[in-house]
């Protein structure tokens, strides 16, 4: 199930006042006590069950301001999952957060990248890295405590013609780059999209199986009717570019670009260079990972969902700004063995609650300076794991 998929509910009962109560799921009694101990510290109340099942029912009584979860409370395979959270009607947004070790099994927690976890904290927990929880999700720190420059706001793209989840789809590479994509199957619903949305679109990016003097005027009357005639329009088609593409309309063919290229123009377009994400190179990998900005003492830990060979892009509910430069930590879990090495921040999409937009929760960072040693080793990580995303 996507990450995407799970946004707030205007039916979900949220109050104006954020709930204090989260809900903890785990079996070890020696974690819950700390756990619970811990959590009480930065001021929620704990209301606690040992499986998955009891949380759902525990969702029906009430709406927490997230799920803890211990990884041995996980099912086991062909169990019922995240799904068991997730496929509640009313409460199946709320946000899961995993707690892990060094030595927690790798397919575990790719179960929890598959089921849509926003984060994982690797044990034993620090009380900091809750509190920069508590504090987002409870809205103290609504958006980033940074100060975004323009040149690093995110991008959001109408994307026309495509559904979202499309297997190697456009707008999944685009996500992958930081992007936050507006999916509308045909014009109409892009006009419908553009007034929900209700804030700044950078480009309008449309799919079309032919080049015609037909489809160049359709897209000129979908830039009028969504009132971007100012906006750049890029036309990705599947078939030769044959016609002269009109005035504010930029035309590629799908045929004759390859991927990583297509996509370069994209990012172009959109003031970004992401050329080091790799992002049609990427595999699923999952692991522990922990970074902190340079000069600062304090780390935090949250999970990676897939790896390219110049980067690694991470799940959590509190990335690092844009354009941070980081300290590297990552575990291992088949051989027990941490890479550390630095990386710059690409992008980041902190959470934020409501959205409306399609885009992946955490960021994206860039290796730099890595020995050859590791490099090699990354890249050996890459040809053994599953094929592309």
């Amino acid at each position: 199930m996507s990450l995407t998929t799970h946004v707030l509910s205007h039916q979900s009962g949220v109050s104006a006042e954020p709930s204090r109560k989260v809900l903890l799921v785990d079996q070890a009694k020696e974690l819950r006590l700390y756990l619970t101990a811990l959590l009480r510290s930065v001021g929620c109340e704990v209301v606690s069950v040992d499986n998955l099942l009891a949380a759902r029912a525990e969702l029906s009584r009430f709406r927490p301001l997230m799920v803890v979860m211990d990884w041995r409370a996980l099912p086991p395979e062909g169990g019922p999952g995240f799904g068991a959270l997730r496929g509640h009607p009313q409460n199946g947004d709320v946000p899961l957060l995993v707690v892990a070790g060094d030595h927690t099994p790798a397919e575990l927690l790719e179960t929890c990248v598959q089921g849509g976890a926003e984060d994982c904290l690797l044990g034993p927990v620090r009380i900091t890295e809750l509190q920069a929880r508590i504090d987002v999700l409870r809205e103290r720190s609504p958006g980033p405590s940074y100060r975004l420059v323009e040149r690093r706001t995110p991008r959001t793209v109408l994307l026309v013609g495509e559904e979202p989840g499309a297997h190697d789809g456009l707008g999944a590479h685009l996500e992958a780059c930081g992007h936050h994509l507006l999916y509308a199957a045909t014009p109409e619903r892009a006009v419908a999209r553009v007034a929900e949305y209700g804030e700044p679109i950078h480009l309008l990016l449309v799919r079309t199986p032919v080049t015609s003097a037909e489809e160049l005027m359709r897209v000129e009357h979908l830039r009028t009717g969504t009132r971007l005639g100012r906006v750049h329009t890029v036309v990705v088609t599947e078939g030769e570019v044959t016609a002269a593409p009109m005035l504010g309309q930029v035309w590629l063919s799908a045929r004759t670009l390859a991927p990583r290229h297509l996509l370069s123009r994209i990012n172009g377009f959109l003031q970004r260079n992401t050329v080091a994400l790799l992002v049609d190179e990427r595999v699923p990998f999952v692991c522990p990972v922990e970074f902190r900005e340079v000069g600062s003492y304090s780390w935090s830990s949250c999970y990676s969902s897939a790896l390219s060979p110049g980067a690694l892009f991470v799940r959590t509910l509190v990335p690092a700004r844009p354009g941070a430069a980081l300290e590297l930590r990552i575990h291992l879990p088949t051989t027990r063995e941490v890479l550390e090495g630095p990386g710059l921040v690409s992008w980041s999409n902190p959470y934020a609650p409501r959205r409306t937009a399609s885009y992946p929760l955490g960021m994206g960072v860039q290796f730099l300076g890595m020995s050859p040693r590791r490099l090699m080793q990354l890249r050996e990580l890459i040809r053994a794991s599953s094929p592309l995303i």
